[in-house]
């Protein structure tokens, strides 16, 4: 079963490398969910906001916690607050949650781009994508249905 470090060294974003791991740890498997990712890679498509290993994880934890129907407030209600802790969590391990914040470059610009990838700084993604998932891990088997 592949870690969510393996799917970013095939190329996948911090996002979608994030939510196909934890799926593999659920078990769970939909050739959909590469695509549902990749749009929030880099902070919400480039834009440095929340890091896609963050909004990946939440994405697991909502397909394991989720709801199947409007109207089911609680389990809506739950997922919110286990967010919110998980959240806590990884601002507590790393000091932020944005991508902005965590890399220290713009995605959204070239000058950005180009220092990100001269400085390899996809291994520091890449380092935060393996503590974010292990936080996330630790949600999902705690609280396993």
């Amino acid at each position: 079963m592949p870690e969510a470090t393996e799917y970013h060294q095939q190329g996948f974003n911090c996002c979608e490398s994030t939510l196909l791991g934890l799926c593999d740890h659920l078990g769970k498997t939909c050739h959909f969910f590469p695509r549902l990712a990749t749009g929030f890679g880099g902070g919400l498509g480039h834009t440095g906001d929340v890091c896609g290993a963050i909004t990946g994880s939440i994405m697991a934890l909502g397909l394991e916690f989720g709801r199947d129907q409007g109207n089911d407030k609680k389990t809506r209600d739950d997922l919110y607050l286990l967010v919110e802790h998980f959240i806590n969590d990884v601002k507590k391990e790393l000091g932020a949650i944005d991508c902005i914040d965590l890399i220290g470059v713009p995605m959204n610009t070239e000058e950005g781009l180009n220092e990100y990838r001269k400085n390899n700084m996809h291994l520091k993604c890449r380092e935060f994508i393996k503590t974010i998932s292990q936080i996330a891990k630790e949600y999902l088997d705690q609280n396993r249905h």
